[in-house]
């Protein structure tokens, strides 16, 4: 499932979630996150009960300065509201499904 997630509802898809959470920080005007929202696409479709939720920082600064993000693309692996993993930058598809595997 792919979901917008803003300030308002954070805690209602993350919080309390036990699935593997993929937080994916991005911007309107950024190519390398464009080209992340289609890798993410796949790996959603190929994984059941992968959550993946997509933070403007532009709607909701206020999530990416709780998580550090000071560049974008950046990817937070979250399980039972603990990061696993915070990835800056684009990375390949298979890198990204081994984190998933591991997790």
């Amino acid at each position: 499932m792919i979901i917008e997630i803003l300030n308002n509802n954070y805690d209602e898809y993350v919080k309390d979630n036990k699935n593997l959470i993929i937080l994916d920080f991005g911007a309107q005007n950024c190519s390398p996150c464009k080209i992340l929202d289609t890798i993410l696409e796949e790996l959603n479709i190929e994984n059941e009960n992968l959550i993946i939720g997509k933070i403007s920082i532009e709607k909701s600064p206020d999530l990416a300065i709780k998580f550090g993000i000071m560049s974008v693309p950046s990817l937070i692996f979250m399980k039972d509201n603990k990061i696993i993993e915070k990835i800056n930058g684009l990375k390949d598809k298979e890198h990204l499904q081994k984190i998933i595997d591991n997790n």
